[in-house]
């Protein structure tokens, strides 16, 4: 981390590091004796236990949770993981409480805070509404939004199944501009203003 911080890094970013919160806080303990004065920034799907991030609290600088999908079944058929949404949200206000809204360097770069991304998956609009309108009305107007927009099929999206059926066949394509379009739009009528 020093060394990074020495070459000129802007953060420390840290990616879905659940599984070593422990040793993520002992090295920087270790760095911040060092001189480690850089953003702490925590990369995350958002399926974080609350028991991690309240360790968390006063060490990590910005939050960038995920936030995929509103729908205990939806996130059961594509994370396999049908407590997804509950988890998300729960980890996502504990991360607001710590840090609030994003806020950034008179040089444009962030400093503390939270940037939810959101990436617009294929005739689940309905899900990316009720994951902004969450936002806006549960968390803050005022978080910062990154509505992402290069979901296209891969992994198992369209591979055959044993019984010779195409699999995930309702988001076997990219969305459409439509789709894009009425997400961003959706995000100003819930109240969100800010967008990277």
């Amino acid at each position: 981390m020093i060394a990074l911080q020495e070459r000129g890094c802007h953060n420390i970013n840290l990616v879905t590091p659940e599984h070593v919160v422990p040793q993520v806080i002992e090295a920087i303990a270790e760095a911040a004796a060092l001189g480690l004065a850089i953003p702490i920034v925590y990369n995350t799907s958002a399926y974080d236990s609350l028991e991690s991030l309240k360790l968390l609290d006063g060490i990590v600088d910005v939050y960038m949770p995920d936030f995929k999908f509103w729908g205990v079944e939806t996130s059961r058929r594509y994370l396999a993981a049908k407590d997804y949404p509950d988890r998300a949200r729960d980890a996502i206000l504990e991360m607001h409480r710590q840090v609030g809204p994003l806020r950034f360097s008179p040089e444009g770069i962030a400093r503390r805070g939270v940037l939810v991304r959101h990436l617009v998956m294929p005739g689940l609009l309905h899900e990316t509404r009720a994951i902004l309108g969450w936002l806006a009305g549960e968390v803050s107007p005022d978080t910062f939004v990154n509505i992402m927009e290069q979901y296209r099929p891969e992994n198992h999206v369209g591979e055959m199944t044993a019984d010779g059926a195409a699999r995930f066949t309702e988001i076997n394509r990219r969305p459409s501009r439509d789709e894009l379009a009425e997400a961003h739009r959706a995000a100003r009528e819930a109240g969100l203003w800010r967008f990277a």
